[in-house]
């Protein structure tokens, strides 16, 4: 995923200008100068120009075609909300710098959805960086399950089997030639992947990555994909959303037995302006407490014999007819 978002058409055009910027520079300090040296830094400082100006007139009208989508939709647009992904720890999300701007929020088929442009950097070492830029489309899930990860197949998921990569089969064989399924907790993955999901993921038009993880649905494309295509993109997520059994939720959510929902889903501007320390701690403590909470529910449970009761916070189940 991480490689996919640096060989995109954007990062491709800055390399470009940055490779001729620095022939530029070479040429002035080390080269003659002759008519034949100053053709070539001309023609190196055109090229960038043009780089630049193409990348930033695209982000222009990236921009405002989020805006113009917010205002039809009845959608809110916002030109960033940094901390949307803390707490996601799988590639590209665990990189040292991130942002996610140009944000368009609203109700999608009952469930809270996002959409932007996620930009990355990491270091890989003292001097040097690796960057990437993708659009990510991203749906609030009704609780916090064991990590699951699609990739569509290709060379690179068939590299990475070949070199021990193991992933899940389905009973689909239309599925497994299309996708590659790693997960935390194969049990959970089969019941979040039912025969209901696994049909409308085999379905879509265009496939990416897909990331479920801290209570998010994730779908990561390159750059080049923009707002026009943003239902055909929550579709997949929205599959496994829709079709979530609910004794998954009851038998391995991290939220179904707490005492509510996470603070920083309750807390007016928490997205907005981003997670800080104090809220990730809250949140924390909520997942901590969640598991504990479970297990006495059910001691209780079989002491007197009865079901045990929902508790708050337990997620109600979800029409299927709602999308």
């Amino acid at each position: 995923m991480r490689w996919s978002g640096m060989l995109t058409g954007r990062n491709l055009v800055r390399s470009m200008a940055g490779v001729l910027g620095a022939i530029a520079s070479f040429a002035f300090v080390y080269l003659p100068l002759t008519r034949v040296t100053v053709y070539l830094i001309l023609a190196a400082l055109v090229a960038l120009g043009i780089g630049l100006f193409a990348s930033e007139r695209k982000r222009s009208r990236e921009r405002a075609a989020a805006q113009t989508f917010a205002s039809l939709s009845n959608w809110t647009f916002q030109e960033s909300l940094n901390g949307l992904f803390a707490g996601l720890k799988t590639p590209p999300f665990d990189a040292q710098e991130m942002t996610y701007t140009q944000v368009v929020t609203g109700r999608f088929g009952g469930y809270e959805c996002f959409d932007g442009l996620f930009e990355w950097r990491k270091r890989v070492d003292r001097d040097n960086y690796v960057t990437g830029s993708h659009r990510v489309a991203a749906v609030r899930l009704p609780d916090e399950l064991p990590r699951l990860m699609l990739v569509p197949e290709g060379l690179g998921s068939r590299l990475a089997k070949v070199f021990g990569g193991a992933d899940i089969d389905f009973e689909s064989s239309a599925f497994n030639r299309s996708w590659r399924v790693l997960a935390d907790n194969p049990k959970v993955a089969y019941e979040m992947l039912n025969p209901r999901a696994l049909a409308r993921l085999e379905a879509m038009e265009s496939k990416a990555p897909l990331l479920f993880e801290r209570g998010f649905g994730v779908r990561i494309d390159d750059d080049s994909k923009g707002i026009d295509s943003l239902a055909e993109r929550l579709s997949g997520i929205l599959a496994v959303a829709r079709f979530l059994p609910e004794h998954t939720i009851e038998d391995y959510g991290h939220l179904a037995n707490s005492i509510g929902p996470l603070p920083s889903a309750v807390t007016p501007g928490a997205l907005t302006h981003g997670y800080n320390p104090e809220m990730l701690a809250a949140d924390e403590e909520y997942r901590r407490t969640a598991k504990p909470r479970k297990q006495q529910k059910w001691i209780d449970a079989a002491r007197t014999g009865e079901p045990p009761a929902a508790q708050p916070g337990t997620p109600v189940a979800f029409d299927p007819d709602a999308i």
